[in-house]
């Protein structure tokens, strides 16, 4: 029993040998880069929910704002009540400029949306207008013509 056979030990030290130094490397080097891809995808994602959040949701942004400027640079509480009143007073201007261009944009889009529809077969039409409506709500100022009654 304890005499083993030369030809199973050999096959047993070629079984339990490693992969050749390159395979590992490009191995590794496989896994490193699917990491970064998947790090950047979701961040990119994140980056974009968040977006999404604040241009539905324009409220939350001036106590947000407020909240990673007491934690960054040390605020009081006193500072930190007067930062936020500055913040969501401009805040709310800037978002009223961002709106009376608003309208504009949307019908220029529009606009686009059409003369490329036009020059695609059905299939591709479909394709394309199922894109431009996640663009529009993806990327495109709210339109407070139509888009505010609707969310």
């Amino acid at each position: 029993m304890s005499s083993m056979n030369p030809s199973s030990t050999r096959k047993l030290t070629r079984w339990r040998r490693a992969l050749p130094v390159w395979v590992q490397v490009v191995v590794l080097l496989v896994v490193f880069v699917s990491g970064i891809g998947v790090g950047a995808v979701g961040a990119s994602r994140y980056v974009l929910s968040r977006m999404q959040h604040y241009r539905a949701h324009p409220e939350v942004l001036p106590a947000e704002i407020t909240n990673t400027l007491t934690s960054r640079l040390g605020l009081t509480a006193e500072q930190s009540d007067e930062v936020l009143a500055v913040i969501t007073k401009r805040h709310g201007r800037i978002e009223e400029v961002r709106q009376a261009s608003s309208p504009e944009i949307h019908s220029e889009f529009d606009l686009l949306e059409e003369e490329v529809a036009a020059v695609l077969n059905e299939e591709q039409k479909q394709r394309w207008l199922a894109t431009a409506n996640w663009v529009r709500k993806s990327f495109l100022p709210l339109n407070p013509d139509t888009d505010r009654g609707s969310n």
